[in-house]
């Protein structure tokens, strides 16, 4: 599963003081970096310097606040009100930033190799560099309905799979290269071979609980990811997470079959955050509820459920892992 920051230090992509006063949360460490950073002082000062990469830090204003912003030196101009809007900064840039007010953002650090490798199904192109000012603010209603529906998952961060995370930069990165990639011609993919197919396929039931990433199946099967999530779709006609997915259902399946367990302890032993993840998930996919799978098909001795606590909610953002 993903896990949270516990402060600014590990979070090496967001250039803000170490300080109690800063609240961070962040999920995962996949191929985006993703963390709401709030500040609820005014004069935060100046932050630091982010290190020179090929890389981009997309940040989404939840709030209207007061800030200069400097790219190698040269003042940025900006809108009085920034509420909603969007700054994609461009870390081959140097970047300065002084705080003036309190602040809500929502940021995904974005190396450039994602974005050169995840592209839609219809594009036959490669990146060439995007087509903004650096630092500029943007109005993108995608990129604020991504970031409204992802703000539930930062707050439960624990509960979102490395694989799922991936998918979302996936959609996210898609979107940007459409909206303001420069593109060149490529050949596009085909299907998967037989042998990468078999092997990404083990691997993902090997991990039921999702802490794998999309980088390393791709890495398995030579091919980048943007081709390999395409090829995986074109020869199993779904997604890698959804797979998975499928693949935990059958392995609880098998448990509730054989196992006098409670579904609460299949749930976890399955990669499900909790019995209600599990529940919604294969009554999503099966058309009925564990309980009454498990009375029709299971063993005679059934183990009465505990039911969590706090349902853990549908994230809307779960529509966005579909782009893969």
């Amino acid at each position: 599963m993903a896990t949270a920051a516990s402060s600014n230090a590990d979070l090496g992509f967001i250039p803000t003081p170490d300080r109690p006063c800063v609240l961070t949360r962040s999920i995962g460490k996949g191929m985006v970096g993703i963390a709401r950073v709030r500040y609820e002082l005014d004069e935060l000062g100046m932050l630091d310097e982010p290190a020179i990469e090929d890389a981009y830090l997309l940040s989404h204003h939840l709030s209207n606040f007061h800030s200069d912003i400097w790219v190698d030196g040269k003042r940025v101009g900006k809108p009085g009100q920034i509420g909603g809007l969007t700054t994609i900064h461009d870390f081959r840039h140097r970047i300065g930033c002084r705080m003036h007010t309190a602040f809500d953002t929502l940021v995904f650090h974005m190396p450039r190799v994602v974005l050169e490798t995840v592209f839609p199904e219809s594009q036959k192109e490669q990146l060439e560099d995007l087509r903004i000012r650096p630092s500029a603010c943007l109005d993108d209603p995608t990129i604020a309905a991504m970031a409204r529906a992802i703000l539930p998952a930062i707050e439960r961060s624990e509960q979102i799979s490395l694989l799922f995370l991936d998918h979302v930069a996936c959609a996210l990165a898609t979107h940007i290269v459409a909206a303001y990639g420069t593109l060149a011609p490529v050949k596009g993919p085909g299907n998967l071979a037989p042998w990468q197919e078999r092997r990404v396929k083990e691997m993902i039931a090997a991990r039921l609980e999702g802490d794998v990433r999309l980088a390393d199946l791709a890495a398995e099967c030579r091919l980048s990811v943007g081709h390999f999530v395409r090829a995986f779709r074109r020869t199993t006609n779904t997604t890698p997470h959804q797979w998975l997915l499928q693949q935990r259902v059958e392995h609880a399946k098998t448990l509730m079959r054989a196992a006098e367990r409670s579904l609460a302890d299949i749930a976890l032993d399955c990669g499900f955050a909790d019995q209600s993840h599990f529940t919604r998930t294969f009554s999503r996919l099966t058309g009925i509820s564990p309980g009454a799978w498990r009375r029709h098909n299971g063993s005679e001795t059934i183990v009465p459920t505990r039911h969590a606590d706090n349902a853990a909610p549908d994230y809307a953002v779960a529509a966005f892992a579909e782009a893969g």
